[in-house]
């Protein structure tokens, strides 16, 4: 979020109040907490020489304070900030573990903490870049700080710890999102197959009824008017008795691609069990355009030829519910109200559709 600050009649800054600002705060912040520790070491006669370890302090302070102005006014482009403020924190923090030694041992570990901060915030290759110039930068400072010489492996461990522990850490980290991915899709596949009938590739039941849920909500919310159809098939059954369940199956799948490119992209159909088939029209505002789709679905499923059985014909009953419906308010409702006019359909003579009067 920018807030235009008034600079002067003719010119206009906007701070930077993001996420890059709480950064600099909690700099500032952390570096606060460890002055307050200076102090208290200082109180208790565990630092001999205050001198050195306030000019260290205060250089890292200095730095924390000052680009807060930075990042406030966005003196920088932002990808010339960040990497300047790598370079900064690794640097400026080298000099202070230089000039105040053994006292910001307790603090040694800042530069994989900064190394890693980088690597989460602005990605891995600011992180590499981090940890190789807080590793080249401690390892000068150390090399030159008579606080230091004496311990020589000690140096290499925390130079090594310094470059080594963030690699290691995004290394990680890359491998549990990447895990986490995979189990996003895995749950996504099964999610999707779990409401996907296995021999048509349309929805089944279960995706059929989250589907009409959502449909009553929303008609019920906006008082658009939608459908829901629900068709069985006529002869059926005579083609898995003469042909077997091998051309039953055939002729489900030819069916389910025909419905599909009967509806519109906003629809959606599904097969329900058996030859049973449910189709969700999103826009049934037009009453003629409704009445035109399932005349057209009844004579697209009256063509189907089965091959091999040229006395074999099939045809479709089809009842629409219309909604919104004052008597049709849950899933049930509907396909109860769908069901009695699609048999009602077979009654009058098959091969037709029958709607509930509105």
């Amino acid at each position: 979020m920018d807030i235009p600050v008034t600079a002067s009649p003719s010119k206009t800054r906007h701070l930077n109040l993001g996420s890059e600002m709480g950064h600099a705060c909690f700099r500032l912040a952390g570096t606060m907490v460890f002055v307050a520790y200076i102090a208290i070491a200082w109180g208790m006669g565990h630092i001999l020489d205050l001198h050195e370890a306030v000019a260290g302090i205060a250089a890292f302070l200095g730095f924390s304070a000052a680009w807060i102005g930075v990042v406030g006014f966005s003196l920088l482009n932002f990808r010339t900030r960040r990497i300047l403020s790598i370079v900064l924190d690794q640097a400026v923090f080298a000099f202070a573990l230089y000039e105040a030694g053994d006292v910001l041992a307790p603090v040694i570990w800042a530069p994989v903490v900064m190394a890693v901060g980088n690597g989460l915030r602005n990605g891995p290759r600011y992180a590499r870049l981090s940890s190789v110039i807080g590793g080249a930068c401690v390892g000068v400072a150390l090399g030159l700080s008579p606080h230091w010489q004496a311990g020589k492996l000690v140096t290499e461990g925390i130079v090594l710890s310094i470059l080594v522990l963030p690699w290691y850490t995004l290394k990680l980290s890359e491998q549990i999102a990447q895990a986490k991915r995979e189990m996003q899709q895995r749950a996504a596949r099964f999610e999707s197959a779990s409401r996907t009938d296995s021999l048509t590739g349309l929805m089944n039941r279960a995706g059929f009824f989250q589907c009409l849920q959502k449909q009553l909500h929303d008609a019920g919310r906006s008082g658009a008017r939608s459908a829901v159809m629900l068709l069985d098939l006529d002869g059926f059954k005579a083609v898995n008795d003469v042909g077997g369940h091998g051309m039953g199956d055939e002729v489900l799948k030819h069916i389910a691609n025909r419905l599909h490119d009967c509806v519109e992209a906003n629809d959606r159909v599904a097969r329900l069990g058996g030859d049973e088939f449910g189709i969700v029209v999103s826009d049934a505002s037009d009453l003629t355009e409704l009445e035109r789709l399932a005349q057209s679905i009844v004579e697209t499923i009256a063509a189907v030829h089965v091959h091999g059985q040229g006395d074999l014909r099939i045809g479709a009953s089809v009842g629409i519910c219309l909604l919104p419906d004052d008597g049709c308010r849950d899933e049930s409702s509907v396909m109860e109200t769908a069901d009695r006019l699609m048999y009602q359909a077979k009654k009058s003579g098959k091969n037709r559709y029958c709607i509930n009067p509105h």
